[in-house]
């Protein structure tokens, strides 16, 4: 409590997103895809835009677009200002101070700063390694009880690359049924699929909660995102969206209904991108099988592998950026060691100048 009562809410830093911002001669440690010119979305920007903000909700067009991609209406879908408002305000509208959270682990860590934020006792459930980063949903039916509120994935997961079947999911959202619980799935890779089909959300439980954002299309400068839920889920988070950012960008609004609109060209333009990285990545393992092992990514645009050295991951990264200037993210944030996140949807020769850098650190450091 503070000096008049009221309670302090802490939050502890964002380890990852602090650590992508030391400066790198090859960056690769993000998430996403190359980034979208404008003209390749909006050839002929108007000019005469009247920089302005529409329904706080947003516009009827854009959920439309939304509602459409996941085959529900359009009072299901609330725009976001990216998928972070949409993760900070499902947490804020479905989450009180003692409820039990359940995450999966590997995962990137936004909504449990903020599950721990709110005072919820944040509870992991483990993505399996060996069987490809599938959930164990064993372990996750063993572990929650009456006083469990929400269950959080993503899906396609970040940083792994796997993706949850249907089957997996329809048993997810049993467990959580039984218990009375929310699931809420991270869909911010939607479109990163490699096989073209869009991986599995609870859209079909009443307790089902969907964000995601055109950030991994290849914008994310406009910070469009959404939430898919629920009629009555939507309005509880619009009047929580009314004192968050109210509203979001109107620009960005308009360049998000037209990628949305074109959205099966930009993906193809993706996953071109992607899979010559995939190629890429793959030769240089099959060249240095005594320095890395990795389950190949069925969706999203980064690499988690296991590597073999006796640094932990922040040690190794931290290394590795200032010996050889390459950039890449530490598996303990997010939640596993001797991992690391390496992104493939970069153009060019970038990932092969890196890898051979990562090489040559590692067989240096081996002993």
């Amino acid at each position: 409590m503070n000096s008049k009562g009221a309670p302090h809410l802490k939050i502890d830093p964002f380890r990852l997103e602090r650590w992508l911002l030391e400066k790198a001669e090859i960056d690769l440690g993000g998430g996403g895809v190359a980034k979208l010119q404008l003209k390749e979305v909006i050839p002929q920007m108007p000019t005469d835009t009247a920089m302005m903000y529409g329904r706080t909700c947003g516009s009827e067009a854009l959920r439309a677009q939304v509602a459409e991609w996941y085959r529900v209406e359009p009072e299901n879908v609330l725009i976001t200002s990216g998928t972070s408002e949409a993760n900070l305000i499902i947490n804020l509208v479905l989450l009180e101070q003692g409820d039990e959270y359940f995450t999966e682990v590997p995962q990137y860590e936004q909504t449990t700063g903020l599950a721990r934020m709110l005072g919820a006792k944040v509870k992991p459930f483990h993505l399996v390694e060996d069987k490809g980063w599938a959930p164990d949903l064993k372990e996750l039916k063993e572990k929650v009880n009456r006083h469990t509120k929400l269950i959080f994935l993503n899906n396609p997961n970040n940083p792994t690359g796997a993706i949850m079947t249907q089957e997996e999911m329809q048993a997810l959202c049993e467990i959580a049924e039984h218990v009375g619980a929310y699931v809420h799935c991270d869909n911010a890779l939607r479109g990163s699929e490699t096989d073209g089909k869009p991986a599995a959300t609870p859209e079909f439980y009443e307790r089902g909660v969907i964000t995601g954002s055109i950030s991994k299309l290849g914008a994310t400068s406009p910070r469009i995102g959404w939430i898919v839920a629920e009629k009555e889920i939507i309005e509880r988070c619009w009047v929580m969206k009314d004192y968050t950012t109210l509203s979001h960008c109107g620009i960005g609004e308009m360049i998000a209904e037209r990628l949305l609109t074109n959205r099966a060209r930009y993906i193809k333009r993706n996953q071109t991108i992607k899979q010559a990285n995939v190629d890429t990545w793959n030769a240089w393992c099959e060249e240095n099988p005594d320095l890395v092992t990795c389950a190949e990514p069925k969706g999203g645009f980064t690499v988690f592998p296991r590597y073999k050295n006796r640094l932990g991951s922040s040690k190794f990264s931290e290394r590795l950026l200032k010996e050889e200037g390459v950039m890449v993210s530490p598996g303990d944030q997010f939640g596993v060691e001797r991992h690391l996140r390496i992104n493939i949807g970069m153009k060019g020769e970038t990932l092969a100048q890196g890898l051979d850098r990562i090489g040559r650190f590692m067989r240096r450091t081996l002993k």
